[in-house]
């Protein structure tokens, strides 16, 4: 076992530029970012005249726009962060909170085709008409809204746990110091509602298609900067006759290149096979695929093409994400910022090994992420409770105008609701898991309802009610009305211990990481 005499910080900041800060070069790339989203959504707004115009598109869509936007409300900001986060502190098993998805892909070539034959705006209507139940298809609507509005609050609390090592944990406004995510999560809700509500569905599948490519950009950028800052470190490579990739396996752990983690790791195979059901199970009620799922392609193949191709990409973009998240747990695993935050590392890495300018183009790329999946989000929320709430009990004989403003206005709600979910939650990781099992309540229905005739509204009822009270209800309320239920010996029987002892030779990134922890508490 070797002895380092390198400082950690020596170490930290030896391959990096020095200057930390945002320059003005980044800002005028993110705000010329910003105005051509706002431009196309304008642009876009001209051609809308009709609800189907706004929601749908015109169900007017090719391959390859129907590709970016499967790709890009598939992939959003959360994704990348959380890659990160989980390969610097684990290895390459944390990938598998985003690429689980790969053994659902394959099911897309089926299911791509019900959407477009459905010709409904909403998902709602589905349930709507197989269980002629308009108080189905509310209940359903407002699942949709809530699901959205989690999930986009991930996505918000993505860009602002990345954006705090770039521009600083605090912003100054009027001579206070304000936290940056009360300020940077509301500036992009406002842009993405700006071009989301004025160019409909049209607006967001042309921003994809941009948003897409920087997507792909994003997953590629760091990775040859950050090689070759592993090669030419004078502390990682003292001989400097190894490559990039040598220095990363000569300083990770042999461990962090195993796909599947141990049985107690954070992701193991169990674990995974549990959430690839839940997940085949869930996904087809999730709300956005009524539009991106293939219900405004031209035709049917255009929607399978787009569905699946658009899905796989995504999954070769994770392979992008894990190779950059060990190339910094091999350069960063000493920092102490990051063994406290892992969450930061994908921030971190950019600011450190991007100059200005790119990091600004980096930024872009992330809040690409996000509004690729936001304003498809927001676009199909607005439709669900327009079609399933408004029009059946509100105003059911109103004009195309009113309803296209009414849909607009519930974008507002529900992006807003996503940024108050995110300033209050702010745990990537806990509305990620959410977001596996809440789709659950409304899935029986549906795969029921597609292939057996027999199925009830009555049947569906109790399905919903049944999920909603054992998956979220008792489980949340239980322990606090009954607090026996935590504490009850018969409760809380555990099952037989095994204990297992390892013996694990430590790697170059372990004992930089001890010796920084221990530099830490000294």
């Amino acid at each position: 076992m070797k002895h380092l005499t390198w400082a950690s910080e020596q170490t930290a900041f030896a391959f990096s530029y020095q200057d930390n800060a945002m320059h003005i070069a980044d800002y005028i790339v993110l705000c010329g970012y910003f105005l051509l989203l706002i431009g196309i959504g304008v642009y876009c707004m001209r051609r809308i005249k009709h609800q189907e115009d706004y929601l749908m598109g015109g169900r007017g869509f090719g391959k390859l726009l129907q590709t970016f936007a499967a790709f890009g409300a598939g992939t959003g900001s959360s994704d990348p962060i959380n890659t990160a986060r989980n390969t610097y502190t684990g290895g390459m098993s944390g990938m598998w909170f985003v690429m689980f998805w790969l053994f659902v892909t394959p099911f897309y070539w089926i299911t791509g085709v019900w959407y477009r034959r459905m010709r409904h705006l909403t998902l709602g209507d589905w349930y709507v008409e197989r269980y002629e139940s308009k108080q189905l298809g509310a209940a359903y609507s407002i699942f949709g809204v809530l699901f959205f509005m989690i999930y986009g609050s991930m996505f918000f609390t993505a860009i602002a746990t990345t954006a705090e090592p770039m521009i600083g944990e605090t912003v100054s406004i009027m001579g206070s110091q304000v936290a940056l995510k009360y300020v940077l999560i509301p500036t992009i809700g406002v842009v993405v509602l700006l071009y989301g509500m004025a160019g409909g569905l049209a607006a967001a599948y042309y921003t994809d298609l941009i948003q897409g490519i920087c997507i792909i950009a994003l997953s590629i950028m760091l990775i040859p900067i950050g090689l070759n800052a592993l090669s030419s470190s004078d502390e990682l490579n003292p001989a400097g006759d190894m490559s990039g990739t040598e220095v990363m396996h000569d300083q990770l752990p042999e461990s962090f290149f195993e796909i599947l983690g141990s049985n107690a790791a954070e992701f193991s195979l169990y674990y995974l096979i549990a959430i690839v059901f839940a997940n085949l199970a869930g996904v087809v009620v999730q709300p956005h695929f009524i539009a991106t799922g293939g219900g405004s392609a031209k035709s049917e193949q255009d929607a399978r093409v787009g569905l699946v191709v658009g899905n796989f990409l995504k999954r070769f973009c994770t392979l992008g994400w894990v190779f950059t998240a060990l190339i910094a747990a091999a350069l960063y695993a000493d920092v102490p910022e990051l063994i406290e935050h892992p969450d930061r590392t994908w921030g971190y890495a950019s600011m450190k090994l991007l100059s200005p300018g790119f990091r600004g183009l980096m930024l872009a790329c992330l809040l690409a992420a996000l509004m690729s999946s936001v304003d498809a989000q927001m676009v199909v929320g607005a439709g669900l409770i327009l079609r399933n709430l408004y029009m059946p009990y509100v105003r059911p004989h109103g004009s195309e105008k009113e309803y296209l403003w009414v849909g607009r206005l519930v974008g507002v709600i529900i992006v807003g609701g996503s940024i108050i979910f995110a300033l209050t939650i702010f745990d990537m990781l806990g509305q990620l898991k959410l977001t596996f099992w809440f789709p659950l309540v409304f899935a029986a229905p549906f795969w029921l309802g597609m292939y057996w005739r027999r199925a009830t509204t009555t049947a569906a009822w109790i399905t919903v009610i049944y999920c909603l009270l054992f998956f979220f209800v008792i489980p949340f309320f239980g322990p606090r009305l009954v607090p026996s239920l935590r504490t009850n010996q018969s409760l809380t029987e555990l099952t037989t211990h095994t204990q297992t002892t390892r013996q694990v030779l430590m790697s170059k990134s372990d004992l930089r990481r001890e010796y920084a922890q221990a530099l830490g508490a000294w």
